[in-house]
């Protein structure tokens, strides 16, 4: 195509400079960064404190690959609930982790730093086994899915690598940025409630024709006891890791010392867009990634406040509390970006990257903070 007709077509002579300076071959740069991910294992293994990883956690070659062949879904076991994990076909390498049933204390103490004042301490039983995704849903997994048509237009164009019309396509906000990294491990941006809703009615369509859903079981979003019984994993405090240094397992927007974790990125902190899921980050004891910062991840529920007393299989209040707002919850990559505005806000830069930590933002608003983590559990019956 001409320039004349680029322009016709909505370029800007900047745009096409900036499309210019990125023409070099994709293959060149993805060399290029696999060469780097392959030596920052390397000095990873030799300066990282050693952490026990589960069995099951993902497995990375030093090109920085994940490695699912070894995974294959088990018809049989998956609708039994007995395989600890597997990966859902067709689906860009969507691993679930078996997440068993058991009671903990949902909420968090009145002296825990960051606390909300919605956070009231109860007694929850998770009756039921279910499925959770060991990461945030990256871009690779849900665009050929949900918008198989789906093509970035002008690579760079805007602060975060989109256009507006990429973004009316469904596309994140995050595409191709201006060095043209492949960001298909991306976690996948902008996604509102509804949007996680659909994707998770979409693959259990796809695994009820294939024979591989448990009965009374779909793909759907969390709801806010599961959510935060999977973060937990069993611990009690305000994270689900115990290391000192927060960025060790959390993409957040706290300024501080650059530690050899924040070293890795090429961007400056704080962070100004979400990371690939997983990554090089610590898990929690079940094996799940990103559960504290990245990206918000939305939940079934409607906010509002807890229920008192001992409960089972809760799913929110019965009807909005606040129009159209549902819960979201783990943070994002900007929590806590305020903390050195506020110094007289105790645990700001905690308040919403915690286990406990609550948030609700409009179902139907597309924002660069939210995502989605699908489950496999019980269809929730309205």
């Amino acid at each position: 195509m001409s320039i004349s007709n680029l322009l016709r077509a909505g370029y800007t002579l900047p745009r096409l400079a900036s499309a210019r300076r990125c023409s070099r071959p994709f293959e060149t740069a993805s060399s290029i960064a696999g060469k780097r991910r392959a030596l920052l294992v390397v000095v990873s293994t030799l300066l990282l404190p050693s952490v026990a990883i589960p069995a099951h956690a993902r497995e990375v070659d030093a090109a920085g690959n994940e490695n699912t062949a070894q995974e294959k879904a088990d018809p049989a076991a998956i609708r039994g609930l007995e395989a600890p994990s597997f990966v859902v076909p067709d689906t860009g390498g969507i691993r679930m982790i078996l997440i068993k049933p058991g009671t903990f204390l949902m909420g968090s103490p009145p002296d825990e730093l960051g606390r909300g004042d919605d956070e009231t301490q109860h007694k929850v039983t998770i009756s039921r086994p279910f499925y959770m995704a060991e990461t945030e849903t990256a871009q690779k997994q849900y665009l050929p899915i949900m918008w198989p048509d789906f093509r970035p237009i002008l690579l760079g164009a805007g602060r975060y690598g989109h256009s507006v019309p990429e973004l009316h396509q469904g596309g994140p906000f995050l595409t191709i940025d201006r060095t043209r990294r492949d960001l298909r491990r991306r976690a996948m941006d902008g996604l509102t409630w509804e949007d996680g809703m659909k994707f998770g009615e979409t693959i259990t369509a796809m695994e009820r024709a294939a024979g591989r859903l448990p009965e009374g079981y779909v793909y759907r979003l969390p709801t806010e006891a599961e959510w935060e019984y999977a973060c937990r994993a069993g611990t009690t405090g305000p994270y689900n890791v115990d290391e000192e240094n927060v960025r060790l397992f959390c993409v957040y927007g706290r300024k501080g010392q650059r530690t050899f974790q924040e070293l890795r990125h090429a961007r400056p902190q704080p962070f100004d867009e979400p990371l690939d899921v997983a990554g090089p980050r610590t898990p929690n004891a079940w094996g799940l990634y990103d559960m504290h910062g990245n990206l918000y991840e939305w939940c079934y529920d409607w906010y509002g406040p807890y229920p008192r007393g001992h409960v089972t299989d809760p799913t929110g209040p019965p009807t909005a509390t606040i129009p159209k707002r549902r819960v979201a919850r783990g943070g994002c990559f900007v929590s806590g970006q305020g903390a050195e505005y506020l110094p007289d806000v105790p645990g700001f830069t905690h308040r919403f990257i915690r286990s406990a930590s609550r948030n609700h933002f409009r179902m139907d608003h597309q924002m660069r903070i939210n995502g989605v983590r699908l489950v496999l559990a019980p269809e929730i019956q309205e």
